[in-house]
């Protein structure tokens, strides 16, 4: 069974039975196109208990495909900064796959604060007692420097999106972190973000670790005017998303961009595939991200096993010649 199902049931019966916030939610969604210019504000429970159910199940199933085919980045992390974590969803992604031991929320909402901790004393404790989940109630932007602590990995999912102040400091916000996770809407926008973001922490001497498969700043996608680096997930959508968002599908895309780095070298294996596979009568084309320009990979029809395995791959998955 899902975990987010029991995590939904549980938010709609203790904060959404009575509840008719649903256009408080579109408004908030509506805000968070332009944050610069509208209120992102949540200071109700049960608009955060909305956040987390219509929001909580693409953006946990997004983190858990990256953590799972990045598994060897995050398999020694112990302590978490989660930087504008809201209701702590990636603290519910990593807890699938690792037991860490300290967690801390960056978070000015005082709402989502309680609602991390809520939900983690009820899903998580029982299976890691030793877990610590801290918070930090106030702006991110705002932290002074005594108050930035060592820990194993920074993440900022969906923030720097929000402030243009974001990216400017953080090359401040993780000079004491090991590693750095990276995730912002897969839209032209969300993939600048990326691009400065990496372009800052490569001067800063962190490594990227994925998906970029070059060590140089180079992207085959950096100047391209109708494409940009993103992937995308296809999942489905709960009986209770479905009422809240009034959807008529039972499924939905979640497009993202992202980005790990690590503060030392990171082993890697493979090139990146950064478009559809096109397939015709005799051959398959990937195109691959390499060092210096954006390669075209050929499979012929008449190597089966190469073939069919290339014509099952999509954008974003790794290409390993000869594999």
């Amino acid at each position: 069974m899902n975990p987010m199902n029991d995590i939904e049931d549980f938010l709609f019966s203790k904060y959404l039975a009575d509840s008719s916030k649903n256009k408080n939610l579109q408004e908030l969604f509506y805000a968070y196109r332009s944050p610069s210019t509208r209120n992102t504000q949540v200071k109700e429970m049960d608009l955060a208990a909305l956040y987390m159910i219509a929001r909580g199940r693409p953006i946990m199933s997004v983190m858990a495909k990256i953590i799972k085919e990045n598994l060897d980045f995050f398999r020694n992390v112990r302590s978490v900064v989660d930087y504008g974590g809201g209701p702590g969803t990636f603290l519910f992604a990593l807890s699938d796959f690792i037991k860490i031991k300290q967690y801390t929320n960056v978070e000015w909402s005082r709402e989502f604060i309680t609602l991390s901790k809520t939900l983690a004393k009820e899903f998580l404790s029982p299976s890691n007692p030793d877990l610590m989940v801290d918070s930090i109630c106030k702006n991110y932007l705002q932290l002074a420097s005594k108050e930035i602590a060592e820990k194993d990995l920074s993440i900022f999912s969906y923030t720097l999106c929000e402030s243009d102040d974001s990216l400017a400091s953080l090359v401040r916000l993780v000079e004491k972190s090991e590693r750095v996770f990276i995730l912002e809407p897969g839209t032209p926008l969300g993939f600048k973000n990326i691009l400065q973001a990496r372009d800052q922490l490569l001067e800063k001497e962190f490594y990227v670790v994925a998906p970029c498969t070059v060590s140089s700043n180079f992207c085959p996608l950096r100047e391209s005017e109708n494409d940009w680096c993103h992937f995308v997930e296809r999942l489905g959508r709960s009986r209770i998303q479905m009422g809240i968002k009034k959807g008529v599908l039972g499924y939905e895309d979640e497009k993202y961009a992202y980005l790990l780095l690590s503060n030392s070298p990171f082993p890697r294996e493979g090139k990146r595939i950064i478009s559809r596979p096109k397939v015709t009568k005799y051959s398959l084309s990937l195109e691959i991200c390499s060092e210096k320009e954006r390669s075209v990979e050929i499979l012929k029809k008449d190597d089966k096993a190469v073939f069919k395995a290339g014509k099952k791959s999509i954008r974003g998955d790794m290409y390993r010649s000869g594999a």
